[in-house]
């Protein structure tokens, strides 16, 4: 087991484990928040959707939001994550600026090329799905067709280049104003002209046409025009390995849907997804904490200063637990007080979730491994057998006991996903775990867990109930030594550091 880095005086000296955690946390905290606003939109709006749509139209629209989500890995080919890995592999501002020209061009030209093409062919082939009478490829999936190539230059280009820049703050400010675009749009759309799930997707359109101009302006003032094979190809060669593996992703995260539209209701389907929605927030913060962390790790290897990263790891399980823990006690009173009483059932899908989300937190820590040896090859094979596990397992449960089979199954493709993740990464270089605290840490969060299932009235006082429930956690990480005295003297400066820093 690996043994906690010593913390040194807190005049934060360049490489220090104290100096690296509070510019993590400070990273963390606003990738976090503003990821939250970023792609949380739909949880942010479940009371308008819960209010002004029907059950049934919101299955509708969460089946072409779904479609969206994988749209969005055909178009980007996974060259978000060669920007995050091959920038530190470009000599001089002025191959960085080319290597990102060399990317804009392409991906602009692509997305272009690949709807007209959907546009063509979409009609013969979505039928095939057997969804064509709910949701029908005209509007709903041409809408996503048209927002979807818009869209991708900031997900692909403009995201990808401030966190690996360690520009938090712009990288908050873009997504703040994507945000607010979206948001503005679709509550003119369906509430103020009642245009429904249609409404819905029309406003994202809106927004990607609104977000485009400073997007273009950010780009322009970044790279450098051009299209160098030189450039394009390593990145292609690193990312192109990653498109079956970000598919299989979404067949973990969205395919449920798919797979319930054909064997329950829309309504269902309605219900699913806002519970999904609830769990989704583990997911969305961990992703906020791992754009900070991501740069750090290659860098912190790079540089020779690994001496840091298991005790880190730990602190991110630790989060990580305490998020789902968090995510599954205050469930049912957050579905109650934030959805119409038509979706209150929603609650039992969370936890669940949120566990699957906990496994895949673990899961990008083995990744890291992997990523950092360039064994991109071998990263799409634990996410496919992930995503074939988590789909065969819906087909054959979601008959039998309805829309709960699925939420079973995201754990069980997560745990799959994991479970071959650590395969892989142990066979290729060390591992960055202190085993007998993370074993320790998930032991406890599991000790309070099932205080999820007690329930007292009215809402506010079960939600006191509940938030008491979940202060045992860190209690019983100090009491029982999981933090030593040490680090919790450190935390304590760094985030004391944080704060001054914020103000």
């Amino acid at each position: 087991m690996a043994v906690s880095p010593e913390f040194p005086s807190p005049d934060l000296p360049a490489g220090s484990a104290l100096s690296d955690l509070t510019g993590l946390l400070g990273r963390s905290g606003t990738y976090a928040l503003s990821d939250i606003f970023k792609q949380a939109i739909n949880f942010l709006l479940l009371p308008l959707y819960t209010a002004y749509l029907s059950k049934a139209d919101y299955g509708a629209l969460s089946i072409a939001l779904a479609a969206s989500a994988v749209l969005e890995v055909i178009y980007g080919l996974g060259l978000r994550g060669a920007i995050g890995r091959l920038y530190f592999d470009q000599k001089g501002e002025g191959q960085v600026r080319a290597f990102l020209g060399t990317l804009t061009t392409f991906l602009t030209s692509y997305g272009v090329l690949l709807s007209a093409l959907l546009m063509l062919v979409g009609p013969a082939l979505w039928p095939l799905l057997g969804l064509d009478e709910s949701v029908r490829f005209s509007p709903y999936i041409v809408l996503v067709l048209l927002a979807v190539p818009l869209n991708n230059l900031g997900l692909a280009l403009v995201l990808p280049l401030y966190y690996t820049r360690g520009q938090a703050l712009r990288y908050a400010a873009y997504s703040l104003f994507s945000f607010a675009a979206v948001t503005g749009a679709t509550v003119l759309l369906v509430v103020g002209l009642g245009q429904g799930a249609v409404g819905a997707l029309w406003g994202r359109l809106v927004a990607a046409v609104v977000v485009l101009a400073p997007t273009i302006y950010i780009l322009a003032r970044n790279v450098r025009f051009t299209f160098r094979w030189s450039l394009f190809s390593p990145a292609l060669m690193f990312s192109l390995p990653l498109v079956p593996h970000l598919i299989s992703t979404w067949a973990l995260n969205f395919s449920d849907r798919i797979v319930l539209g054909n064997f329950v209701s829309l309504d269902d389907v309605g219900v699913y997804t806002v519970g999904y929605q609830f769990g989704l927030l583990v997911s969305i913060v961990i992703a906020g904490i791992n754009n900070a962390w991501t740069p750090w790790y290659f860098r912190a290897n790079t540089e020779g200063r690994r001496e840091h990263i298991p005790a880190f790891v730990t602190y991110f399980v630790i989060v990580a637990a305490a998020l789902a823990l968090g995510a599954a006690l205050l469930a049912r009173d957050a579905v109650r007080i934030m959805t119409a009483p038509a979706y209150h059932d929603a609650w039992v899908i969370v936890p669940l979730v949120a566990l699957g989300y906990f496994l895949n937190a673990i899961a990008l820590r083995f990744m890291d491994v992997l990523m950092l040896h360039k064994r991109t090859s071998v990263v799409p094979l634990t996410t496919i057998a992930a995503g074939l596990a988590n789909i065969g397992f819906n087909i054959a449960v979601i008959p039998h006991v309805g829309l709960i089979g699925a939420a079973y199954g995201t754990v069980f493709g997560y745990a799959v996903r994991l479970a071959l993740t650590a395969y892989y990464a142990a066979r290729t270089g060390p591992l960055p775990f202190e085993w007998g605290r993370v074993l320790r840490v998930s032991v406890l969060a599991l000790v309070v867990a099932p205080g999820l299932l007690l329930r007292v009235d009215p809402v506010w006082l079960d939600m006191l109930l509940k938030l008491g429930l979940f202060a045992l956690y860190p209690a019983l990480l100090l009491g029982t030594g999981t933090l030593n005295a040490r680090e919790r003297v450190a935390l304590w400066r760094g985030l004391r550091t944080l704060g001054n820093r914020v103000r």
